[in-house]
């Protein structure tokens, strides 16, 4: 019989579900305590985070931290990925136009123009050209969904499914059969577009109306310094959350004729709904889709 642990953490609602046994509680306390100092170690909210380190520093070489460096590694593959579209050096640009720790997102003045901090990376050495804030939003949940389910692992616990505001990283049930988990139209809470079957792979989730103000959302185009318009949901499947969590940040920030060569790098299945009213979907989708014509938002 599941057993379910749901619970607030690091912005989101999460979920973990078991097969085998209930949590105990110092398996339950492990796994919060994990999330925290995740929480605090690397989000943009926290003053005290390696993300906010550098914000007000000098140009210069800095150490850090053995996973911050495996998390900006990633970023900058993503850049580099997207022709420097995605790049977590938005972060003050973020807080300008509104999304700040409070959430008020109300700009604090017109931007008008941004200029973009420059970083480079070499093992734990980071090279900065001045001040820089990050953010690492639109990797770190996936990151921290595969730590989580490390933990259970060394629980000795097989089979469960985690998920953390709309990504999951499911095993089997008991039973052999997969984790079904339904997907959201992008703008329409409480819609269904489809369906996915998850047998020890992953899904993520993401779109522009989940925080979304004025002009602005969360997914900013770090190359124009505004928000992602052409794409308004993105969906992938991958062996784990932290591939997943990076495909859809690639389709927000990369040309169509891009997305197959992104998707065997992460070896990615994806879905996504353009504001033009188109559905791509990669060939090898196996998700369901309900109907790939009703994924506008309503006015």
């Amino acid at each position: 019989m599941s057993t379910k642990f749901s619970f607030e953490a690091i912005g989101t609602h999460w979920n973990i579900t078991v097969d085998d046994r209930e949590l105990r509680e110092t398996e339950r306390n492990a796994i919060l305590s994990y999330i925290a100092d995740f929480d605090k170690r690397f989000s943009r909210f926290r003053p005290e985070s390696e993300a906010n380190r550098f914000r007000e520093a000098s140009a210069g070489t800095y150490e850090i931290s053995p996973e911050f460096a495996r998390l900006l590694e990633r970023a900058h593959e993503l850049r580099r990925l997207t022709a420097g579209r995605f790049d977590p050096a938005v972060a003050k640009l973020l807080e300008t136009a509104g999304y700040d720790a409070t959430y008020s997102l109300r700009p604090k003045k017109e931007v008008t123009s941004f200029v973009l901090p420059e970083w480079s990376l070499s093992g734990t050495s980071l090279r900065i050209n001045g001040p820089v804030a990050f953010d690492l939003g639109g990797i770190g949940k996936g990151y921290c969904i595969d730590r989580v389910t490390e933990l259970l692992r060394g629980f000795d616990l097989r089979y469960f499914l985690v998920e953390a505001g709309g990504d999951a990283f499911g095993t089997t049930k008991e039973t052999g059969e997969p984790w079904r988990v339904a997907l959201e139209y992008p703008g329409r809470p409480g819609v269904a577009a489809g369906l996915v079957n998850l047998a020890n792979d992953a899904v993520a989730v993401s779109d522009t109306f989940r925080r979304r103000w004025k002009d602005w959302s969360h997914i900013v185009d770090a190359k124009s310094g505004s928000s992602v318009t052409r794409v308004i949901g993105a969906i992938a499947i991958a062996p784990n959350a932290w591939g997943a969590d990076c495909m859809t940040s690639a389709l927000f920030f990369s040309d169509e004729t891009a997305y197959p060569r992104t998707a065997r790098i992460y070896e990615a299945e994806y879905l996504t709904f353009k504001e033009d009213g188109r559905c791509l979907r990669s060939a090898n989708w196996s998700g369901e889709l309900f109907d790939d014509t009703r994924h506008r938002p309503r006015p």
